[in-house]
């Protein structure tokens, strides 16, 4: 059992949300999938929550920021910060996206 917990902010739900849906206009099964995989990326971190890169930015309130693709979709990547003993899942976006606009 983990000591730590996840929550998702609204807008990281958003996120995933529209990637799925963009997803699903090729391949449902793939679209779901991303789901499945998000969720497995959300438990490893809870397990190990230092696993994800720190994002450099320039804004000092992202410097705890950090993120980690989603097993197998290695395009999308989980924005988090470790908030006590929790894992607060910020945003979910596609790797080409300018992060420190959409953070």
């Amino acid at each position: 059992m983990s000591e730590y917990d996840y929550r998702i902010r609204p807008q990281a739900e958003a996120d995933l949300d529209r990637h799925a849906h963009v997803i699903a206009g090729d391949n449902l099964d793939v679209a779901l999938r991303l789901y499945d995989r998000a969720q497995e990326t959300y438990e490893m971190l809870c397990e190990m929550p230092h696993m994800g890169v720190l994002h450099d930015s320039h804004k000092p309130e992202l410097s705890a920021v950090r993120y980690v693709p989603i097993k197998d979709f290695l395009r999308y990547l989980v924005f988090y910060k470790i908030t006590g003993r929790t894992i607060d899942i910020i945003r979910v976006l596609h790797s080409r996206m300018d992060r420190d606009s959409w953070l």
